[in-house]
């Protein structure tokens, strides 16, 4: 076996030879390589020599197996020892020099400065070995091969004087990671990393004083972007870790600690790990360095204090007074802030004040505030934090909720903070929330700034976080919702299961089923806020109809806003080959309205009674649409926003082709220009043919529309019947003035349905006794896609003195343009819509999405059910959304602008909720007696608004409140608080969230506008 390798190998040596004899080597790159080989020779044995003795400090390694192969090529042993050179002398392939040297796997964490030459940049394989993988040269020898060959060079610096002198080429290479206070942000605001650092390394000689380490990373921070210390800005740390990989456990004890960090706070965390001081170690070899460390190069930013803290190092940081990074000593009472001195603090007691946490600094503190005589009383703004409109609307409803309100200014919620509920947050979100209302109501400042709220939000829901703008009833109800579950009397949720209606009394599927729902659910919120809905599920299939009910909890009623703005659609009617009036005619937008009911509108309004007419949306790009009468007129405005809906009463001869015979084919009027272009007039549309027509027929009757056009041509020739039109044509029209030519479908894969040529600019209509109904047939065959069209393209205008492009323009009648009447002109102008629109247009049936659909177990089939919902039960704090936001597509939302009245003060919602009672007044009702059947009147007086103004991203949100002591109303807008001079002002289209409560005393009575 062994013999059999060795005689492959040897043919595969001489194929090689016999390859490399083919090259040929002119004489000047054979003398050139005669020099080389001597002058490698004399330098090599000149460094030999006095290696040892020079203060060169920079030398470059040489791979040897490469120099080996280039003595082959330059037949080095022979030409220094005076022989001939061999049969290979300039013919061995060289691949770049020390390309096999170099580690490609490695992720440097940085370079070192400067960046382009610094020799520790350069990564090699680890344990090479010098005369076997590489050796040793100068710059003198390097510049030689660096002359003549593709080079990597791999630079390395010499340590030690005589006899110690040594080139240090195999380096201490470590795991590391680069950490600045912008990284941490990063880190905060989950950008850039999942959830591990870069495995990235650096590498460093062993025998390098520590302290010179230092001041080469001191000197490399200015390469990189950013505002650094210019002096002391470095600190190496060693983190060691159990866990197998270092960088995912570094970079998860930092996120775990820098996740809830806010914008202005200091973006730095406790890290447990050892300082590399120079006052303790001397050279990179006493730290020690194990393969499993993590070492940390930490860079300080000019103005922001250090991002590690550790018990070593004192702690420095901004002074909130002086904005000086120094070492604090003097913090506040709530540990948000701190100050270099007591001077600083004293300063900055006002300013600071407005944002002090120290009442929500704990329990025992909050507790201890109440109302005074010096407090604001929940006449307070909220300061703005960054787009935080939406959550200052938001909180400003939520206070004013009076009984909601109390019961937190009661500390009452201590006593139910669930902390084991796995749906909640331990009771962080409740207590900051009842922290902020105690300083909204308690506190004597008249703007709250609430950081610390807002950092709570943003941590339970990552969406709040950062300062985008949001939807303020997004955040409501997620504030809500968190609040119950923190405050969940429930300690430990039983397993329901809902049970279908199946015939059985409402009252009695709504009381299990809420029942069901508390049996998992009691809290304030639930007492005070949550409703519950009766649902309706009806199969569309007439031979099922099967209904399913079912009664579901509710925070929050969104209600749609029927859109009862008019709907305009531009119209041009054709009254024949040439003549139009055009009118934007007002139509009702419904979901079952039809062109044939539209159609039957415009027969009135142009007096086109009698006549038949069809519709068509005209395109310049593709072929027009022609309509079906059963199509609905939303999507026929939808289709006809850009071009326009057009209509034409079929002429005379038209109307006398039978309905089921008639074929309408479009036409377009083209003029040849330079080169075979051919234009478009723009006056084009469908004529309408009997499939029975020859083709002769067919051109008679485009010449009876065009008729008109041909006086002078006729000369006064009275043409009576159809036989002398056709004659007249033939001899004095056809092909003189114009041709009649089928539009062709040939491409470039496709040769033309009509003349069977591959290269086709639309072919001429035959002037012969073929059958429209033939021609669909022959070209059906070969393009079973391809529709008959015409073009009319005209050689000689039929009008003297006027062109070709003019002649329509010329010879048709002004068109008629109708101007709307004035109540069309209303078009921009929005009706009012009530809530009593809202609330009966909220309640009508919606059929399900094809990706929604409800299974019926009576047809055993996913359907596009009917579902309708309405109010079985209201809460004592009914919250009203009104849907203003809806897509428009699937990416875009667009906002109803639409003004919706309201009433402030007796809301009447009998008509709109089944039953009176409310939620929990369950335990007091039966089948025989309850709010179902011994309905009372429902009435509801306004307390708040959330408003939104302007459009979608850019929009601004306030509030307006009543304030339950004051017995006024206030406009809340972020810091500003006002009172309102007039209720009237409140009702505006801006409205969104409406905050209604129950009247318990039901004397004074407004009906619903």
């Amino acid at each position: 076996m062994d013999v059999e390798s060795d005689q492959s190998d040897t043919k595969q040596s001489r194929d090689d030879e016999d390859i490399l004899l083919n090259i040929k080597v002119s004489e000047n790159q054979a003398e050139k390589l005669r020099r080389q080989a001597l002058e490698f020779k004399n330098s090599y044995e000149k460094f030999e020599k006095n290696f040892l003795q020079e203060q060169e400090e920079q030398y470059f390694i040489m791979s040897a197996k490469w120099l080996k192969s280039w003595k082959k090529h330059v037949s080095y042993e022979q030409l220094t020892q005076g022989k001939k050179e061999t049969q290979i002398f300039g013919r061995v392939q060289l691949g770049p020099l020390n390309h096999e040297l170099i580690d490609t796997t490695v992720e440097p964490c940085f370079k070192y400065s400067p960046l382009k030459e610094h020799p520790w940049n350069i990564y090699t394989k680890e344990g090479l070995e010098e005369g076997k993988d590489y050796i040793i040269v100068s710059k003198e020898i390097w510049h030689i091969f660096q002359q003549s060959y593709q080079v990597d060079p791999i630079p390395r610096i010499a340590i030690g004087q005589g006899p110690q002198k040594q080139v240090v080429v195999n380096l201490l290479r470590f795991q590391s990671v680069l950490l600045y206070p912008s990284l941490i942000s990063s880190i905060s605001n989950n950008m850039g990393y999942k959830n591990s650092f870069e495995k990235e390394h650096l590498q460093v000689d062993r025998n390098l004083q520590l302290k010179e380490y230092y001041s080469l990373l001191q000197r490399t921070m200015p390469t990189f972007k950013g505002d650094y210390a210019k002096d002391n800005g470095v600190r190496i740390w060693r983190y060691q870790t159990q866990q197998q990989d270092a960088y995912k456990a570094l970079f998860q004890d930092i996120k775990k600690q820098v996740q809830d960090l806010d914008y202005q706070d200091e973006f730095a965390f406790d890290f447990v790990g050892e300082l590399l001081d120079p006052n303790q170690y001397e050279k990179i070899e006493d730290v020690g360095i194990q393969t499993t460390d993590l070492i940390i190069i930490e860079f300080k930013a000019a103005t922001r204090p250090w991002c590690v803290r550790n018990p070593v190092v004192a702690v420095e940081s901004k002074c909130e007074s002086c904005y000086q990074i120094k070492i604090l000593k003097f913090p506040c009472v709530c540990k948000k802030v701190a100050y270099c001195s007591d001077e600083c603090k004293r300063n900055d007691e006002r300013f600071h004040s407005s944002k002090c946490d120290r009442i929500g600094s704990d329990d025992e503190n909050v507790r201890a505030i109440n109302l005074n005589e010096h407090s604001v009383k929940g006449i307070v703004g909220l300061g703005n934090l960054g787009n935080t409109c939406f959550m200052n609307s938001a909180l400003q409803c939520l206070s004013n909720a009076q009984a909601l309100t109390e019961y937190f200014l009661s500390n009452r919620y201590f006593d139910e903070i669930n902390e084991d509920n796995p749906l909640g947050t331990k009771g962080q979100l409740v207590r900051k929330y009842g922290s902020l209302l105690k300083k909204m109501w308690c506190g004597k400042n008249n703007v709250v700034v609430p950081n610390s709220f807002k950092q709570a939000v943003g941590k339970f829901q990552p969406m709040f976080k950062g300062f985008q703008q949001h939807d303020s009833s997004e955040l409501i109800t997620f504030l809500l919702d968190g609040i119950h579950e923190d405050l969940n009397r429930i300690k430990k949720k039983p397993y329901v299961e809902s049970q279908d209606s199946n015939g059985r009394p409402d009252f009695e599927v709504a009381k299990e089923s809420w029942n069901n729902h508390t049996a998992r659910n009691q809290s304030i919120i639930t007492d005070l806020m949550y409703g519950q809905y009766k649902s309706n599920l009806e199969c569309p299939n007439p031979q099922c109809k099967r209904v399913s009910i079912t009664f579901d909890p509710f925070l929050t009623v969104q209600l749609g806003i029927p859109d009862n703005k008019k709907k305009f659609i531009d119209l041009k009617l054709y009254y024949g080959f040439f003549n139009f009036s055009k009118r934007s005619i007002p139509f009702t937008k419904s979901q079952t309205y039809l062109l044939k009911e539209f159609k039957a509108k415009v027969e009135s309004d142009f007096n086109l009674l009698n006549q038949e007419l069809f519709f068509f949306i005209p395109s310049n790009y593709s072929s027009y649409e022609l309509l079906s009468e059963e199509k609905l007129m939303n999507d026929v405005r939808k289709q006809s926003k850009r071009s326009g809906l057009s209509v034409r009463q079929l002429a005379e001869f038209e109307a006398s082709i039978p309905k089921e015979e008639r074929i309408f084919i479009q036409f377009t009027n083209k003029v040849n220009e330079n080169y075979g272009y051919k234009r478009s007039l723009q006056q084009n549309g469908y004529l309408v043919f009997g499939l029975q027509f020859t083709l002769k027929q067919v051109h008679l009757q485009v010449f009876k529309m065009l008729k008109s056009l041909f006086e002078e041509v006729c000369e006064g020739k009275v043409l009576q019947n159809d036989d002398e039109l056709l004659q007249f044509y033939e001899s004095n029209v056809l092909k003189k003035f114009y041709q009649l030519d089928y539009k062709s479908n040939s491409s470039f894969w496709q040769t033309c349905s009509f003349c069977n040529k591959k290269t086709c600019s639309d072919c001429q209509v035959n002037f012969d006794d073929e059958s429209v109904d033939d021609v669909k047939k022959r070209i059906f065959k070969s393009d079973s896609n391809c529709n008959v069209e015409f073009s009319i393209t005209w050689i000689l205008s039929p009008l003297k003195n006027i062109k070709i492009a003019d002649l329509f323009d010329h010879y048709k009648q002004n068109a008629i343009t109708e101007e709307t009447t004035d109540s069309q002109q209303q078009q921009g102008v929005l009706p009012t819509i009530s809530l009593k629109d809202c609330l009966e247009f909220s309640q009508l049936p919606e059929q399900l999405a094809n990706d929604n659909m409800w299974y019926c177990k009576t047809c055993q089939d996913h359907v596009q059910a009917y579902k309708s919902m309405k109010i079985y039960k209201a809460p004592k704090i009914l919250m009203l959304q009104l849907k203003r936001f809806k897509a428009s597509n699937r990416m875009f939302k667009q906002k109803l602008e639409s003004f919706v009245d309201f009433p402030i003060n007796g809301l009447d919602m009998s008509d709109y909720i089944i039953n009176s009672r409310i939620p929990n007044d369950y335990k007091e009702e039966n089948l025989q007696d309850n709010g179902e059947i011994n309905k009372k009147p429902i009435l509801y007086d306004l307390f708040a608004i959330s408003n939104h103004f302007g459009g979608l991203g850019g929009g601004h949100y306030t509030a307006y409140a009543k304030n339950h002591i004051q017995n006024k109303w206030y406009n809340f807008d972020d810091s500003h608080a006002s009172e309102v001079r007039s209720e009237d002002q409140i009702v505006s289209k801006a409205a969104y969230v409406l905050f209604y409560k129950l009247r318990e005393d039901n004397t004074e009575h407004q009906n619903i506008i």
